[in-house]
């Protein structure tokens, strides 16, 4: 191949990648497999695209789901146990036409994701800092007094939420600074 020849090869690549794109962001296919879920998620929606002359036939398996809404038609709402971890094939539509011929199984694996945070406190408001952990690691921590995913009790005396996040999924702990005595004068008899 030439210079000419490689060059019209990579425009023609890069115009098909181009098209590629355009048309996932056009279908506004957003879900990524694993979809990740909350444990005990209440309300999770699925689609598929709706062909007017079709049936649709939904299985859910596996993390506890059960499928809430939407039998029979390219929509469903599911709601998710607190069985957590992977669950390979968990969201399963086939479709069936007007002339009652399935099409093939689409599959979906979905990951139910439970967060935790430690338990620290309480303190007192001279307290040093204290890292917060969250499970599984890699979300962020947020509210009064967190700075850099630890706490610090000189933020106050009160009662104080912390937020663990991760993939769209939230945990609390609570968090409490407490006031030191009050000491008088000292005096002398």
């Amino acid at each position: 191949m030439n210079y000419k020849e490689n060059k019209q090869v990579l425009l023609t690549l890069f115009i098909t990648m181009i098209m590629m794109v355009t048309t996932l962001f056009t279908f506004g296919q957003t879900t990524i497999n694993p979809d990740t879920v909350c444990a005990n998620a209440v309300g999770e929606q699925y689609f598929v695209t709706n062909t007017a002359t079709s049936t649709y036939n939904w299985t859910i398996t596996g993390g506890g789901g059960i499928l809430q809404t939407g039998q029979g038609t390219n929509s469903i709402t599911v709601d998710w146990g607190g069985v957590t971890g992977l669950y390979p094939n968990a969201v399963e539509v086939i479709e069936s036409n007007a002339a009652n011929c399935p099409g093939n199984p689409v599959l979906l694996d979905v990951f139910v994701l439970l967060l935790s945070g430690n338990a620290i406190g309480p303190f007192c408001p001279g307290d040093p800092t204290t890292p917060l952990v969250g499970n599984p690691a890699g979300g962020t921590w947020s509210g009064t007094g967190v700075v850099a995913n630890a706490f610090q009790p000189s933020v106050g005396v009160g009662n104080y939420v912390l937020t663990y996040s991760m993939a769209g999924c939230n945990t609390t702990i609570n968090v409490v600074v407490n006031n030191g005595p009050v000491t008088g004068p000292i005096q002398h008899f």
